[in-house]
């Protein structure tokens, strides 16, 4: 069982040191996002690892480089995201936003540069991951207790998610939503394999991974809320009326969301609050 772990763990590994070999030598939006997605992986499998783990495994010092390259890479995905989101307003409203696309534009470069400068300072500073500590770590989970251990972090993933949802629904507690659904999707064959379980909180992993995307896209109408406000506070800013028009139309978007996202929670059992705050 511990073979599990340390084939994830490796793989995820080897994974994330491709993709930053190939940011560091020639800046790649692609090999940057695959980066961010093993990053959420071995974070995901280090708070396993510490949860499995009887020695004192301190899971959010192994990742203080990685959070610092996921900052800095998250803010270029999500000026990423919403020029895409941008261009689907276009097509539904057959309206244009030159203005606030060239704004993005800029902030994306800015950020890119941004994330360059760190770059080499991250890599002088030598491995990302402490790799002899976590191997030894992950060898010394005790056998015997693997499958116990790992149905009670389900358990207490389930417990979070529930108490996350017995009262009304706002920005924080629908971000740790996903985040906790989100480990669970990563996790999914790992804890599978571990526990013996056919599903994970009675779910596939396409359903736990179908309600943590509703998640992102609502919060990616969040973000776009913020980025036009952004846009509208600078003095090249147009005011005119379609940002207005494109603002209440990412608000009504985003409420109608929240209602499916509380409805699915209730739906798979992890009961939301009746009322969603309007966020």
């Amino acid at each position: 069982m511990v073979q599990i772990i340390r084939s994830y763990y490796t793989e995820h590994k080897s994974v994330f040191e491709k993709n930053f070999a190939i940011v560091l030598d020639n800046f790649d939006i692609e090999a940057i996002h695959k980066m961010r997605t093993s990053t959420k992986r071995l974070r995901a499998l280090l708070l396993l690892i510490k949860f499995l783990s009887p020695e004192k495994f301190k899971a959010k010092r192994q990742l203080s480089k990685l959070r610092l390259l996921f900052k800095h890479a998250g803010k270029i995905r999500e000026i990423q995201i919403e020029m895409v989101t941008i261009d689907h307003y276009t097509k539904i409203s057959e309206k244009k936003y030159p203005e606030y696309l060239e704004y993005l534009k800029g902030r994306e470069h800015k950020e890119i540069a941004r994330f360059l400068r760190v770059l080499p300072e991250i890599d002088n500073k030598g491995h990302i991951l402490n790799d002899p500590q976590i191997l030894e770590v992950i060898q010394n989970i005790p056998v015997g207790k693997i499958k116990k251990r790992a149905e009670e972090f389900i358990d207490q993933k389930k417990e979070i998610l529930l108490e996350l949802n017995q009262h009304p629904l706002n920005y924080s507690k629908i971000h740790e939503n996903r985040t906790h659904l989100k480990q669970l999707y990563y996790l999914y064959e790992v804890l599978r394999e571990l526990t013996g379980q056919h599903e994970i909180l009675k779910m596939k992993s396409e359903k736990i991974r179908e309600i943590e995307q509703l998640i992102g896209s609502w919060h990616d109408l969040v973000n776009s809320n913020s980025l036009v406000n952004a846009y509208l506070k600078t003095k090249d800013s147009r005011r005119n009326k379609k940002y207005k028009e494109l603002g209440k139309k990412v608000a009504a978007d985003r409420k109608k969301m929240l209602r499916q996202i509380t409805g699915v929670l209730n739906s798979v059992g992890l009961k939301a609050g009746a009322k969603a705050r309007q966020v």
